[in-house]
């Protein structure tokens, strides 16, 4: 019994070691006043190039899970992606203007098709959304950043699960894009 105490002691002992160095080690870069700190931080945020990635990728889960008639999968890919333009609005605070201005001009009438259910008006608005993103990338110096639908989606899921989805329950899921 004294031996299994002590080995339970030995291996806490362990892992509250390894704890404590790595917590140590995450720290040891985070140097200065809370203001420094809270800087550098800051500047460590993802820039517009990685929270483009994930948008893009639920751009085209997007769209996939519409032409599967996933419509519920299509709402909660498009709420995702203002969820993470969103963190570009915070941390690229100068480019906020035009990713609000997108989210009103291209993303409410698409996520209005969701919410109708309405594949051909869904292919058109995702369609000007494409083109007004690549606009928005020529204007803003990237003319060789261009956004393609994938050939397939990138979602490890199951699209055509066969689920019917009421007005509702999409709007409940758009709710906030769709205020």
């Amino acid at each position: 019994m004294t031996k299994k105490w002590i080995l339970i002691a030995v291996i806490a002992a362990l892992f509250g070691g390894v704890a404590y160095t790595s917590s140590e080690d995450c720290a040891s870069w985070l140097t200065g006043t809370t203001d420094e700190k809270l800087d550098t931080l800051a500047c460590i945020q993802p820039g517009l190039g990685t929270v483009m990635i994930e948008y893009s990728n639920r751009m085209g889960n997007m769209y996939y899970a519409a032409q599967a008639g996933n419509w519920g999968m299509a709402a909660y890919q498009l709420k995702e992606a203002v969820e993470i333009q969103e963190v570009g609005e915070t941390t690229r605070p100068s480019k906020a203007p035009l990713l609000i201005n997108f989210e009103e001009t291209s993303l409410k009438p698409l996520a209005q098709s969701i919410v109708d259910q309405d594949w051909d008006s869904f292919q058109m608005h995702f369609n000007i959304m494409v083109n007004a993103c690549n606009a928005c990338h020529v204007a803003t110096g990237h003319r060789y950043i261009v956004y393609q639908l994938p050939d397939q989606p990138l979602v490890p899921a199951k699209l055509d699960t066969g689920q019917t989805f009421t007005r509702e329950e999409l709007e409940q899921i758009l709710s906030d894009l769709l205020e």
